[in-house]
């Protein structure tokens, strides 16, 4: 896999996180996603944002794993990008996905702007949890489970 491109243009730096650092955002993804699933039904915007938040966690680690950091230019198009060269070809509709929740979610965080159905943000938290998992699968790392109380 390349990445020179990204490293060019000031996207991605090089940079070694440790183990702890990555269970770190895996831990602040599980919670992000959990947050979208108790939040959809009140609060279904909030619940997208969530689930959205969710992959960029998610997204961080897998440029973390690779020995890069997104850089503060274009963070989150970075992410999306860094995935879809990683995942792109086997898990392509995931990576999709998150392609177009990046896409809804400007209107949503720039322009108060929200028009997904329940259903849609559920299909949306499904594939999103679904993409957080492929990405622990491939970095080799399960956090440790929360405990509820």
């Amino acid at each position: 896999m390349n990445f020179d491109d990204l490293v060019k243009s000031g996207r991605l730096r090089e940079e070694k996180t440790g183990r702890d650092k990555i269970v770190e955002f895996l831990q602040f993804a599980e919670t992000e996603i959990n947050a979208a699933r108790y939040l959809l039904p009140k609060y279904r915007a909030i619940a997208y944002k969530s689930a959205y938040d969710a992959l960029i966690h998610a997204g961080n680690v897998l440029i973390r794993h690779y020995g890069f950091r997104p850089t503060q230019k274009y963070t989150h198009a970075t992410i999306v990008e860094f995935t879809d060269i990683v995942f792109g070809k086997e898990y392509g509709n995931l990576v999709k996905r998150f392609k177009r929740m990046r896409r809804k979610r400007h209107p949503l965080q720039y322009e108060a702007s929200f028009v997904e159905s329940e259903e849609e943000v559920r299909k949306s938290i499904d594939n999103a949890q679904e993409l957080i998992e492929r990405i622990k699968d491939h970095v080799g790392i399960k956090p440790p489970q929360q405990k509820l109380f």
